[in-house]
């Protein structure tokens, strides 16, 4: 057994499991063995327990969700001798260039060999070389440019719907081990910010210093950065940071007010109340709404607080009512097995009524997208007739017969018109040519809207968060012809897209132009992702009214009639 002052924090486990999922991956190892060694690595990230102490103590990991008896016995090696036999092995076979990408797990190594035969490299030196002088995008393009400056770039930001259970386990952490007497989550994540950077929260804690030192024992060992008698940062192992931030009940309302908003949202809101350093003397301030009336202003949702014109509004009464889940009538985003769907139209509808939707929009992939089974257009009529014999056995919910049409590089619909024709309503995305410029992309867009049979424009920038940024528009042009020609915009609810950006959306908002919230569900338990779209909606700002799918199915197919 290794000496406990040798013990491993979770984050050093983890990355050991990473490295052996590259190179099971170079070995074009089985992917779900892959998968599941890559899966249990983020797990163990989250978890606040010490994966070492639990070996230790000769616990079952197999109680933790991803951690089969083939993991639990790897862990349970790496952290009884410090190695993984496995993992050693492969870096002993592989060729240096490949043993060095251990270095960073999130490289997918088949595709950086490949880059490294065509570039004629052979380190990740020289790798970050051509990438920085853009040589690497014009050999290889864009996807394979982005995904290896994404591998390459440490970790300091994770995507807010990874950041849930992270949430969880430091708050169950704070209350079980350190005492704290109550904990809120704040910050980035309590105003749903897409990427979250920094995980922060208020504790109310008799003594701070020893919430500080047990802190550090979080998922093993937790490095603390900074601290103070009030404040502690700490870097997790999932990459970002770790806030703490002392409070008192009788001021409580007051800290989470401060803790919550942007810099730019507490600056417009000290201009009414005065510093807020100086509130407490005014105070106590037990709750938000303590303080918001104080100073006659109404409450401003969390989602608001990023210093727009939301406290200028309080002041007036005059906030948006914003969209909740309660008002959406259907999701107009989804896929079934006709493309690349995991579940059949009546699966897919079933499921939808559960959630009591008056109608869901079937819109499989049109057929250019041949990498996501795209449909035929023999196989969409047939659809067409299969949706119309399914309504006539179903209750409680209308399934509207729609396509996900791709907009082609020349801006024209990837089906034709008669076709179209019979659709309730099209959604049309690009899913190609990414590196066209700034003007031929809106052009191409702009050109796809004057068809009549355009509808919605679906995850307008392309942008997957993290990941690729999505391609160059001018989306205030693009707004102003959905405006002209009756189109409309969505928010896809995706949490890896959240496409329209809050930004964006509140820009559409303005013009008067109305936005879907669309999970894009291609399974049943995908259309639980309409919370992250209506978080997004929230932070533009969106009431209700606004939101396409927040009207009933007699109103939505009137609007659709162009």
């Amino acid at each position: 057994m290794a000496d406990n002052a040798h013990s491993l924090s979770n984050a050093e486990i983890a990355d050991r499991l990473a490295s052996l999922a590259q190179l099971l991956s170079a070995q074009r190892e089985n992917p779900y063995k892959v998968k599941a060694y890559q899966r249990a690595a983020a797990k163990i990230r989250t978890l606040s327990e010490s994966i070492d102490e639990l070996v230790r103590e000769e616990m079952d990991l197999t109680s933790y969700a991803g951690i089969g008896e083939a993991i639990s016995g790897a862990i349970q090696e790496i952290v009884r001798t410090g190695m993984l036999g496995e993992l050693e092995k492969l870096r002993s076979q592989a060729p240096p260039e490949l043993a060095s990408l251990g270095d960073y797990p999130r490289l997918d190594p088949k595709r950086v060999l490949r880059v490294y035969k065509k570039l004629g490299i052979s380190s990740s030196d020289a790798l970050r070389e051509k990438l920085e002088n853009g040589e690497l995008e014009k050999s290889v393009g864009v996807r394979t440019a982005q995904h290896i400056r994404q591998g390459l770039t440490e970790t300091h930001a994770i995507l807010l719907y990874k950041a849930h259970d992270l949430r969880n386990a430091v708050e169950a952490f704070l209350l079980n081990r350190c005492g704290v007497r109550a904990v809120d989550a704040v910050g980035d994540y309590r105003r749903c910010v897409e990427i979250v950077e920094e995980l922060a929260f208020i504790v109310d804690v008799e003594d701070f210093a020893a919430l500080v030192a047990k802190l550090q024992r979080y998922g093993g060992r937790t490095p603390l950065l900074s601290a103070n008698k009030n404040t502690a940062v700490y870097a997790l192992s999932s990459g970002i940071r770790l806030r703490i931030d002392r409070a008192t009940k009788e001021n409580w309302g007051l800290s989470l007010i401060r803790c919550t908003g942007s810099k730019t949202h507490l600056h417009k809101l000290a201009s009414v109340t005065g510093a807020l350093e100086s509130l407490p003397s005014k105070g106590p301030f037990p709750t938000e709404n303590h303080l918001y009336r104080e100073f006659g202003l109404s409450f401003i949702a969390p989602e608001l607080r990023e210093g727009q014109d939301e406290v200028t509004l309080a002041a007036q009464d005059a906030l948006p009512v914003l969209v909740t889940p309660k008002d959406i009538c259907g999701d107009l985003h989804a896929h079934s097995t006709s493309s690349d769907g995991a579940h059949s139209l009546e699966q897919m509808a079933a499921a939808a009524r559960d959630y009591r939707y008056e109608y869901l929009g079937i819109r499989d992939h049109s057929q250019s997208l041949k990498i996501a089974r795209g449909v035929s257009v023999k196989d969409l009529w047939n659809q067409i007739r299969c949706i119309d014999k399914l309504n006539s056995r179903l209750n409680g919910i209308r399934v509207l017969k729609s396509a996900e049409v791709d907009i082609l590089a020349d801006g024209a619909l990837d089906y034709p018109d008669d076709l179209l024709r019979e659709l309730d309503y099209t959604v049309c995305s690009v899913h190609s040519r990414f590196a066209l410029g700034r003007t031929q992309q809106t052009e191409r867009i702009l050109r796809a809207m004057d068809n009549r049979y355009f509808h919605i424009l679906g995850h307008a920038t392309g942008r997957l968060l993290l990941k690729r940024p999505g391609y160059d528009i001018d989306i205030e042009r693009i707004i102003l012809h959905a405006k002209r020609n009756g189109c409309f915009f969505e928010i896809n609810s995706s949490p890896d897209r959240l496409d329209l950006s809050a930004e964006n959306a509140r820009l559409a908002d303005k013009a008067g132009v109305k936005i879907a919230i669309s999970t894009d569900a291609h399974s049943v338990g995908e259309f639980a992702t309409v919370r992250y779209g209506i978080e997004q909606a929230r932070r533009a700002g969106l009431e209700k009214t606004s939101v396409l799918n927040c009207m009933p199915l007699d109103a939505i197919l009137r609007l659709f009639k162009r």
